[in-house]
């Protein structure tokens, strides 16, 4: 089974200091924060898994099937998001970002 903490982990452990993404977060915090910003209807589950600590961005998985990254920082509506059904794609995105941004 893929295990994404785990992959993100790695990530850092890849790009050393310089790596913008970790898991150790208040996960509780970022789950209420999202449900102040947008109705999550119909899901039920609602997990933080990782954060951006260069920008606003959180990884969330919905109802163990559906991962987003949201931007919390929004100025108009709903905080924006990006949508996987994988988290191998997930792994990608970010990782890709940071190499596109920042290497």
């Amino acid at each position: 089974m893929f295990d994404i903490i785990r992959e993100i982990n790695n990530l850092e452990e890849k790009y050393g200091d310089e790596f913008n993404w970790g898991t150790e977060i208040n996960r509780e915090f970022y789950q209420s924060e999202l449900a102040k910003e947008t109705v999550l209807e119909p899901y039920q589950d609602v997990k933080a898994l990782a954060k951006s600590y260069s920008n606003d961005d959180v990884l969330f998985l919905l109802d163990s099937k559906v991962y987003r990254i949201y931007h919390l920082t929004y100025s108009d509506g709903e905080p924006r998001y990006t949508e996987f059904l994988d988290g191998k794609k997930v792994v990608e995105y970010i990782e890709n970002r940071f190499v596109d941004e920042y290497c």
